[in-house]
C-alpha cells in the first residue's frame, strides 16, 4: 500500500496545476479529442474526477486503459483507480466494465468470480456496492485505491457530502483501513511514523492545520469506525499497543 503521509491541501494543489481554463467546455474538449491531445484533456478532467465527480472518473478512466493511454501520460493502474471510483459513485456502466475486468482479471485486478457477478449486477444502494468492495482483490497492489482518494478526497472539500462511518466502512472493504489526523506540512518524523503505519497496512493521513467544524465531525466518525473495526479484529488495546510501538521506534531512531 502506497503510503499517503503527505498534507492534502498540497496535493490537490498539485492536481489542479496547470489545468486549462476552459476545462469543463465541452467544445474545448472535442476540439483536443479531434487535434489528439490527450495529456491535456487529461489534465482538464483530473480535478473533478478527484473530488468524486463520476462521469469525470468514468471518463479518465476509458482514456487511460485505452490506446491513447501512453499519450495521456497515465500511469497503469490510474485507469483502474479511476474506473474504481466510478462504480462505488454509482454509475452502471463503470460497475459492469469493472466486473468485465474483474472477470478476466485484467489490468492488476484479481480474477475473482464472485466479485465479477457482485460488479456486473451493477448495485443501486452504496451497501451492496460495499460489499463488492469487500469481494474485489488485486494482483498488482498499486491497482488498489488508496483510502484517502476513495473515500476522503471530497470529504475535504465537502465534508456535510460524505458521513465518516460510511467512508472509513468504504475504506475497510477495501482493505486500505486509515486514521485522519490533524497537523501541519508532515516533517520526517511524521513521514516516518506514517511509513511504520503503512508496515502494519495502516494509512496515517495528515489532513491539515485548519479548523473546520463540518470536517471534524466527519474525522471524528471516520477514526471510531476504523478503531472499533481494527480493535474487534485484532484485540482491544491493539491500537494503543501499536501506537506505543511505532513511537518507540521513532523515538529510537
Amino acid at each position: 500500500m502506497t503510503t499517503r503521509w503527505k498534507l492534502l491541501a498540497l496535493a490537490v494543489a498539485g492536481t489542479l496545476c496547470c489545468v486549462p481554463i476552459a476545462s469543463g467546455d465541452p467544445a474545448y474538449e472535442g476540439w483536443l479529442l479531434r487535434v489528439g491531445d490527450y495529456e491535456t484533456l487529461a489534465r482538464a478532467w483530473r480535478p473533478e474526477a478527484m473530488f468524486d465527480n463520476a462521469e469525470k472518473q468514468e471518463r479518465l478512466a476509458e482514456l487511460f486503459l485505452g490506446p491513447h493511454a501512453a499519450q495521456a501520460k497515465a500511469r497503469p493502474y490510474e485507469g483502474i483507480h479511476f474506473l474504481f471510483r466510478a462504480a462505488v459513485n454509482g454509475r452502471p456502466t463503470a460497475m459492469r466494465r469493472l466486473g468485465e475486468g474483474v472477470n478476466k482479471g485484467s489490468f492488476g485486478l484479481a480474477r475473482r468470480p464472485d466479485a465479477a457477478r457482485c460488479w456486473l449486477s451493477a448495485p443501486a444502494s452504496f451497501e451492496g456496492r460495499l460489499a463488492c468492495v469487500s469481494l474485489t482483490g488485486f494482483d498488482d497492489p498499486k491497482a488498489r485505491v488508496p483510502c484517502v482518494d476513495l473515500a476522503v478526497m471530497e470529504a475535504m472539500d465537502h465534508p456535510e457530502n460524505r458521513d465518516g462511518a460510511a467512508m472509513a466502512r468504504l475504506c475497510l472493504a477495501n482493505n486500505t483501513p486509515a486514521f485522519l489526523t490533524p497537523g501541519p506540512p508532515p516533517g520526517p518524523q511524521d513521514k516516518a511514523r506514517a511509513n511504520a503505519y503503512a508496515r502494519h497496512g495502516i494509512e496515517w493521513v495528515i489532513t491539515g492545520d485548519v479548523y473546520n467544524k463540518q470536517f471534524e465531525t466527519f474525522r471524528e466518525k471516520f477514526n471510531r469506525t476504523t478503531a472499533e473495526s481494527l480493535e474487534a479484529r485484532h484485540g482491544r488495546g491493539y491500537l494503543d499497543g501499536l501506537s506505543k510501538e511505532i513511537s518507540a521506534g521513532l523515538s529510537r531512531k
